[in-house]
């Protein structure tokens, strides 16, 4: 179903101080809703921080004061009757960061 309307799913917040080298949850038992877009900005000057999907493979990499953005519409499916893009982040994923064990 296309919708007319903005909906937003709720913010979560991560203090980088409590990463280690292993992955956390760094939004708590995932998202509020499906995410067609979301955000991650890195506050810290010198802490770099991989992202996982799955708590196990590192996916990306977000340097010092580095924003990640995931537009998952981009690559949306177009093979229905009104090109409606289906790519979703689903509800309760969780998302997963650890500090990069090679910052570079």
């Amino acid at each position: 179903m296309e919708y007319t309307f903005l909906q937003c799913t709720d913010k979560a917040e991560f203090n980088l101080a409590g990463l280690t080298g292993s992955f956390q949850a760094l939004n708590g038992s995932g998202f509020s809703d499906q995410a067609k877009i979301f955000k991650i900005w890195n506050p810290s000057t010198t802490v770099s921080v991989e992202i996982s999907l799955d708590g196990v493979t590192a996916h990306d990499f977000i340097p010092p004061l580095g924003t990640l953005i995931v537009d998952v519409q981009t690559n949306h499916n177009t093979d229905s009757s009104y090109s409606s893009g289906r790519l979703r982040m689903r509800k309760n994923q969780i998302l997963y960061g650890r500090t990069a064990p090679n910052p570079t």
